[in-house]
């Protein structure tokens, strides 16, 4: 059901507005769109920034501020849009993590719905991280006619080879996930018990990981069906078989297929994924005629956005903290190019633009950090020239 459309701070917001894919499902998605005084939506056609979740479109730390907010008060219409079988939207038992078979294609028929919209100019956007930066990995694959430029931020490319299990060993990561995403499950929203098995799984998560090998129906994810076959793959791996080299687990081996656009790649040197992202950017930027950027800091999976300068007990620096202050004024020089054709000097940019560690004080912060310092070095290319591979 699509709402009416409120204002808020000289935004048009409409809830749950449901977009429909090709298979007939509805996607739920709000959309954010420029207002004028009287809150009613700017006329005009403006282009769009989409970001797909499964962590709840409407959370107002991950999603609205940084993202719909934002945007839509710089220009642009702003989707955020719940994936299939999660939040507001149709599909329920099509969630499995990330092993979700329409993934791409749902990224393509968002794309081009929002793109044929009367207050579209055509050129989309995607934005997100993590498994919100794996379903552009997934959109791009199909190659969306209107999908103009992407910023891709600290999402992995297999599940295989990083996200789940990394050399053939479990990436223990991914079991707690696993609960997160089964807690705010839509197949369990109004099941009290079944939440509060969920709850209490995580809460001794130590423990649980201590009791490996799991067996099917006797952990707590049997509450979410789904989930748990989930959990009992990432578990049993024995070679690469249909599952998991299915498209939306296996994007490596598909960049032959891969939208040749303006790209930006971000991640952190404490990332959990910062091999395989770095890796798609150096294949991406060696086969692509659009620009390609990689950005490399001090970061864990979440630091950037956090703002933070310290990683557990080392301190690296005003210039390590970025946060919503740097990051966003950044994606908007990048959009503001690729969708908007103003000259922000983003094609003047290097390529590469990485943190050093080190090279700091050394002693202890007041708060007790090491204080290591480090300072932001650039290249054309990565490995930067005159690396030493040790």
């Amino acid at each position: 059901m699509q709402h009416d459309a409120v204002s808020l701070d000289h935004i048009s917001v409409s809830l749950d507005v449901m977009v429909p894919m090709a298979d007939g499902v509805k996607l739920a998605t709000d959309i954010y769109r420029p207002a004028l005084p009287d809150g009613s939506p700017k006329p005009g056609r403006f282009p769009v920034i989409l970001t797909r979740t499964s962590y709840d479109k409407s959370n107002p730390v991950m999603q609205v501020a940084p993202v719909g907010k934002y945007f839509a008060r710089r220009g642009y219409v702003v989707a955020i849009q719940d994936l299939r079988g999660r939040g507001n939207s149709e599909g329920i038992g099509d969630y499995h993590h990330r092993a979700n078979a329409r993934e791409g294609m749902d990224g393509y028929d968002t794309i081009e719905w929002l793109a044929a919209q009367p207050w579209s100019n055509g050129r989309v956007g995607m934005v997100g991280s993590s498994h919100s930066g794996s379903v552009q990995n997934g959109a791009a694959i199909f190659q969306p006619p209107h999908l103009a430029a992407m910023w891709i931020d600290v999402a992995p490319l297999t599940a295989h080879g990083w996200e789940s299990r990394s050399g053939g060993a479990q990436r223990l990561h991914m079991v707690p996930a696993l609960f997160l995403h089964a807690y705010d499950a839509v197949e369990i929203r109004d099941d009290p018990v079944a939440r509060r098995r969920i709850e209490e799984g995580a809460m001794g998560m130590r423990e649980f990981l201590q009791q490996m090998p799991y067996k099917r129906g006797l952990t707590p994810l049997a509450a979410v069906p789904n989930l748990e076959a989930v959990l009992m793959r990432y578990q049993n791996f024995d070679g690469l078989d249909p599952w998991w080299t299915q498209e939306t687990l296996d994007q490596r081996s598909r960049l032959d297929r891969f939208a040749d656009l303006p790209t930006v790649y971000s991640t952190g040197w404490y990332d959990c994924f910062v091999a395989e992202i770095t890796w798609q950017f150096a294949e991406m930027a060696r086969r692509s005629t659009a620009p390609q950027r990689l950005i490399v800091g001090p970061w864990n999976h979440g630091g950037m956005r956090s703002g933070a300068s310290r990683i557990a007990e080392v301190e690296f620096g005003p210039a390590a903290a970025w946060g919503n202050a740097v990051y966003n004024p950044e994606r908007l020089r990048w959009f503001d190019r690729w969708l908007k054709d103003i000259d922000t000097g983003v094609e003047s940019d290097p390529a590469v633009r990485l943190f050093l560690m080190g090279g700091g004080p050394g002693g202890r912060t007041r708060d007790g950090a090491l204080a290591h310092g480090g300072r932001w070095i650039s290249s054309p290319s990565r490995p930067p020239a005159g690396s030493e591979v040790t």
